[in-house]
């Protein structure tokens, strides 16, 4: 009976055995899905925080000179998060959510992988860099990329 107990007493609390660290590969493709899920799901908030500060000014400028005069002041990271799903229409954002990300390649603290989804777009190359042990997305297709 005691054995018993502490059978299910150790089964409850788990394994010692800790999981391994995910890989720098892991780390980036994880930041990429979350970036990819975020746009397509409107999550502006959760897409900024992915990109460097350098590429946040990079995606407000981009849509400051897309708007063609229509915006007058630079917008926020999150609103242009914002905006770029508004324009880019159904069939993009569908195709952003199936994108599969391939060949990447970390050398240090930057890293790169390849963005496609095979229907709505090409192949576009993300480039990464590594701060601590955050990866951020330093530039995207359409703007360092």
């Amino acid at each position: 009976m005691l054995a018993a107990i502490v059978a299910i007493a150790v089964a409850g609390c788990g394994s010692s055995h800790k999981s391994p660290a995910p890989t720098g590969q892991q780390q980036v493709e994880q930041v990429l899905r979350s970036y990819l899920h975020a746009q397509t799901s409107g999550d502006a908030q959760t897409a900024c925080s992915l990109l460097t500060d350098a590429a946040q000014r990079e995606l407000e400028t981009l849509v400051l000179h897309a708007g063609n005069g229509l915006l007058t002041t630079l917008p926020s990271c999150q609103d242009a998060v914002g905006l770029v799903r508004a324009v880019a229409g159904s069939k993009l954002l569908q195709a952003l959510s199936t994108a599969q990300v391939t060949q990447v390649r970390v050398q240090g603290n930057h890293a790169t992988a390849e963005i496609t989804d095979g229907t709505a777009f090409g192949q576009q190359q993300v480039s990464l860099d590594r701060t601590g042990n955050t990866w951020k997305i330093a530039g995207v297709p359409g703007l360092t990329g």
